[in-house]
């Protein structure tokens, strides 16, 4: 058996090491997968299990039989619900940053009074529960040694669970920001209480029944201890008791801490629908073999403390683990409730009755005065256990407590699924239900001798049956009735909506004269100071990423929004919402409208119940709509009636370079330019549709059509704008016409052609007759020359021919061995003979013995084209080079010049016909055209490379290649 010495010892261990689990969580010592696991919080919530139910649990089932089970299956019911009933609560609390129940049921009937009321019926129902974990350490330990001074020790206990609360529950000033470090050490506690459970269990079944069979035994030749069992509660009892047990899991400071406070995952509560009731199930199985093994050893199987009792009789490590287990329960559920009763307090009682210091102390008066209220709290259950706690058995009072927080139960379904519910129906409605509790049962129970048979009566199932379904009738007849015969306020109906729908809510639709982030200071300097309103809407602003400029209409809204959202985390919903009340006369022109993007927005980011049937089919639809128009191929945007951008779509947003986000809320006028002109004079001439607009976006010219239409009839209506882009088609206009154009002259061409060839074939025999009519050879060799330019020109001429009539060529080439060297070199001759000759040097540096396959003619014009052009864009006394060397079974040929380049922006229109850089009546525009097409004929390529010498940043060089005659492949060696 342990002694009272080594049970301290190890019980202080226990505290410490709670303080060094939360201690290091704090610090983030521990791998950030392991604190932020499911399965941590999950664990947490078990701080549900209490003394209880942990050791009230016996002396219910010794009393009552399989009553004790309602304890756990009333908890385990509202777990199984998560989806209908916690997860709302959780994104109400996690949406609106609402930190308690006060502050849920004070933002959903939007009254103060409403906090106020159920801050102290919260306090006045859970100062028994705390006096139970008091009282249940100090008889324990009394229990152990008669001469334990227990007085003294539940106030050591008490002091060291203030010191924990204020130091790892209330580290910030908001009583939103998470504490990881008092999760872990709820998940700590209550894996240790089902440790001990189990453990005790197992010790009972193998050491006191000596197993199954003997207990199976014991219980045939005790058949009274079954039908006890049986016959010890009736429906009504085990009904009082699920729904007690029900409501309270939801509606306890510890347990909604808890679930909702501490808590920012819906996957959580998920798991543990499944995982808390399999928890709970654990814990309720030994509960019968450690009743029978009491019974088997006569040691008051139905008292509270038969855990301790029994394990007395097992070895010193289980009279240890056992009374750490009842410790866990006993401290978890004190340091939680501690903390969100402090947090209720300090919002609901004291922040809207004092003035707030002003500047950085502002914060730390915040902390410093919620930790003064949980040492506060803590004094204030310890004294309720010296005057009163004592005289009673644990699970009266937590009957008690469980039947006093059943009463916001109603409150709670009113605020997740009825509308109709005003405040003025809920307090009276809770107040009637408090005031049966009271009359009934509590009032009673504390000035009642314990021992009498009036006592007797009052904690009989009778008398706690006919009070709950008395409090709870009348409690849900006042809520209803009073609800439906009187109005809601504006306020409450729009916080209704807001709870059923569980989306941010947003304040009236606002035309702000006053646009300024300054404006939000000016209005929170009054009550918070200068320095904390701006430290509040700095990081407002930061957390919106926007800045102390001017706020569109929209920004406006986001930073009240965000305001709110903070503000309510700090100090409460009711303190936030008579802050920012003053905005209606801020200089706001107050409309009723809410933007559609935003209810867009906000019902997407956060994710709304599951839908089925008919509402997942509208969902569908809703969400294919929304997609087609942000995906239409045209611009399109709706404007408000005040001409304010409502939507703005993806082809809208690339048009303009402009964001969605960037335009939402914007006056259709304060659009950067070209955009606010051409929108606005749109807007407001008579005109559906106007075609063609020219826009200049940088140094690009668009071409974009407009049209106009409105919703409805209505001069309030809103006005679709589609904005279509007709650059594309304007170019391919643009580019039909010119081709046009080029055929007009392809055909005008031909027929001066066909003209050209006439007197061109008359001056061919005038200058072959000259051969008959004289022997001079300085004349013969004129006329020679006339007839090689005259078959020249009759080339030209079929070249040009053949250009304008591209595939439909009027003459076949005629391909021979053509010595590359020596058609540069007549093509040198000729461009020589041009009297507009420049003091240009020509340098043939092709190999003499190349040879391609080709029409000599053709390649001729080929060079006389290159060079002409060559020369007309070197400089006076440059060079111009041509090479030519082999490559494979191709020869390369190069024309390079010294000149000035062709810019980039130019090379892509080289080959287009009558495209040229030179002066007007100095180029047609067709010789490399001619070239291309030659060339291709060929089956060569060219290519243009500028500038040819990158150093100097100057010259082209023209690369041609072409087939080689096969049977000079050797002179590659």
């Amino acid at each position: 058996m342990a002694d009272i010495w080594l049970l301290l010892g190890f019980g202080l261990t226990y505290l410490l090491c709670l303080f060094g689990a939360a201690f290091l969580t704090e610090r983030q010592l521990f791998p950030p997968e392991w604190v932020q696991h499911p399965l941590i919080h999950t664990l947490s919530m078990g701080v549900y299990i209490s003394i209880w139910t942990f050791y009230g649990a016996f002396s219910l089932a010794g009393q009552s039989g399989y009553l004790f089970l309602a304890t756990y299956l009333g908890a385990a019911a509202a777990f199984m619900l998560a989806p209908a009933i916690l997860t709302p609560i959780l994104k109400l609390c996690r949406n609106y940053q609402l930190s308690s129940l006060a502050d849920l049921l004070a933002f959903r009937f939007r009254s103060g009074t409403v906090g106020l009321v159920v801050t102290a019926l919260t306090v006045f129902a859970t100062l028994p529960l705390i006096s139970i974990q008091i009282q249940a350490v100090s008889d324990t330990l009394h229990l152990v040694d008669k001469n334990v001074p227990a007085d003294q020790l539940a106030l050591g206990f008490c002091l060291i669970l203030a010191i924990f609360s204020m130091f790892f529950g209330s580290r910030h000033a908001s009583g939103r920001q998470p504490h990881p470090g008092l999760v872990v050490a709820m998940a700590m506690g209550s894996a240790i209480k089902l440790l001990a459970v189990l453990c005790l269990g197992i010790f009972a079944i193998a050491y006191v029944h000596n197993g199954l069979s003997g207990l199976e035994d014991w219980l045939d030749w005790h058949p009274d201890q079954l039908a006890d069992l049986s016959r010890s509660a009736d429906s009504n009892t085990w009904r009082t008791l699920l729904i007690a047990c029900f409501g309270a899991l939801v509606v306890m400071p510890h347990t909604f801490h808890m679930l909702f406070t501490e808590n920012e995952s819906d996957k959580t509560l998920l798991q543990a629908s499944w995982s808390m009731p399999l928890y709970l199930l654990l814990l309720a199985l030994p509960v019968l073999p450690i009743l029978w093994a009491g019974e088997r050893l006569g040691l008051e199987a139905g008292s509270e403390f038969l855990m301790i009792r029994l394990s007395q009789e097992a070895p010193t490590w289980l009279t240890l683990l056992t009374f750490i287990g009842g410790l866990s329960a006993a401290s978890g559920l004190t340091i939680v409730a501690t903390v969100a009763m402090a947090s209720m307090i300090q919002n609901h009682v004291v922040l809207p009755r004092l003035s707030f210091p002003d500047g950085r102390r502002f914060y730390l008066w915040l902390l410093w005065m919620r930790r003064s209220t949980m040492l506060f709290l803590l004094l204030a259950s310890y004294l309720f256990y010296r005057t009163l706690g004592t005289s009673q058995e644990l699970h009266h009072l937590g009957i008690l407590a469980a039947l006093a927080f059943v009463q916001f139960l109603p409150g709670v379904l009113a605020t997740l699924y009825w509308k109709r519910a005003n405040r003025l129906g809920l307090l009276v409605g809770l107040l009637s239900g408090t005031a049966v509790w009271v009359i009934n049962l509590a009032a009673p129970m504390v000035l009642t001798d314990p021992n009498s048979s009036a006592f007797a009566y009052i904690v009989s199932s009778e008398n706690i049956n006919k009070t709950a379904s008395l409090s709870l009738l009348l409690n849900c007849l006042f809520l209803v009735t009073l609800s439906l015969l009187t109005k809601q306020s504006k306020a409450e109906s729009d916080a209704a909506d807001a709870c059923l729908r569980n989306t941010l809510s947003l304040p009236s639709r606002s035309m702000v004269k006053a646009t300024h982030a300054d404006d939000f200071v000016r209005l929170l300097t009054p009550r918070l100071g200068q320095s904390t309103a701006q430290r509040e809407v700095r990081t407002a602003l930061k957390q919106l990423r926007l800045s102390h400029t001017t706020l569109k209409p929209i920004d406006v809204m986001h930073l009240r929004n965000q305001l709110n959202h903070n503000l309510t985390a700090l100090l409460g919903p009711v303190e936030s919402r008579n802050l920012l009340l003053p905005l209606d006369h801020l200089e706001i022109e107050i409309k009723e409208e809410r933007p559609s993007h935003l209810l867009e927005t906000q019902y997407e980011s956060h994710q709304q119940a599951r839908l089925t049937g008919l509402a997942a089919e509208l969902n569908i639809l809703r969400k294919h709509h929304k997609e087609t128009l942000q995906r239409l191929p045209v611009g399109v945007c709706t404007l408000n009636h005040r001409h304010e951008i409502v939507f703005w779509n993806a082809e809208m947003a690339r048009f303009t370079s402009l964001s969605s986000h960037d335009c939402f809320g914007q006056h259709i006028s304060q659009l950067p330019e070209p955009w606010s002109d051409i929108l606005s004079n749109f807007v407001y001439v008579e005109a559906s549709t106007l075609e063609a607009q020219s826009v200049d976006v940088g140094d690009q010219v668009y071409w974009y059509s407009l049209n106009k239409t409105q919703l409805s009839h209505d001069k309030a209506a809103d006005t679709i704008i589609v904005l279509e882009d007709e650059t594309r088609t304007r170019e391919l206009q643009h580019k039909l016409a010119h081709n046009e154009r080029l055929s007009s002259i392809g055909r005008f061409a031909a027929g001066v052609a066909h003209e050209i060839g006439n007197p061109v074939t008359g001056i061919a025999c005038l200058a072959q007759n000259l051969q008959l009519e004289t022997d001079q050879p300085d004349i013969l060799e004129t006329g020679d020359q006339i007839v090689a330019q005259t078959q020249r020109i009759s080339n030209i001429v079929q070249s040009l021919v053949r250009f304008a009539h591209v595939g439909q060529g009027t003459s076949t080439p005629i391909y021979g061995d053509v010595n590359i060297h020596s058609c540069v070199d007549e093509a040198i001759s000729l461009v020589s003979l041009d009297h507009r000759e420049k003091s240009i040097y020509y340098h043939n540096d092709t190999d003499p013995t190349l040879v391609v396959e080709a029409d000599n003619q053709q390649l001729l014009q080929v060079f006389v084209n290159l060079l002409n052009n060559a020369r007309d864009a070197s400089p006076t006394n440059s060079r111009v080079t041509v090479r030519a060397s082999h490559m494979g079974r191709r020869a390369k040929i190069e024309v390079e010049d010294q000149g000035t380049g062709i810019p980039d922006t130019l090379k892509s229109q080289l080959f287009e016909p009558f495209f040229t850089t030179k002066d007007p009546g100095e180029g047609t525009g067709l010789g490399l055209p001619l070239v291309y097409n030659i060339i291709e004929e060929h089956y060569g390529s060219i290519d243009i490379y500028s500038p040819a010498n990158n150093k100097e940043n100057k010259g082209t060089c023209v690369v041609i290649t072409l087939p080689k005659v096969a049977n000079t492949d050797s002179l590659e060696q």
